[in-house]
């Protein structure tokens, strides 16, 4: 009975500590999936046109994107 104890205080320890280490945003704080949350800095401002190197690598982007064979298929 006293060796569950330990082990179950020890899996609450390493929960604990992955906890601070992986952080999971979650979902209902902002925007679509994969965005950044409101306010954040690196959200895009749609008052500001993208400049010739970053179409470019939209453009890159979107194309590597459609050739995937697989959804989950890395870039």
């Amino acid at each position: 009975m006293r060796f569950r104890a330990v082990l179950r205080w020890v899996y609450g320890a390493l929960v604990a500590t992955g906890r601070i280490y992986v952080y999971m945003p979650s979902p209902s704080r902002g925007g679509l999936a994969g965005e950044p949350p409101p306010g954040h800095p690196e959200r895009l401002r749609p008052d500001v046109p993208l400049t010739d190197v970053e179409r470019a690598l939209q453009r890159d982007l979107s194309t590597a994107r459609r050739n995937r064979t697989r959804p989950g298929d890395p870039l």
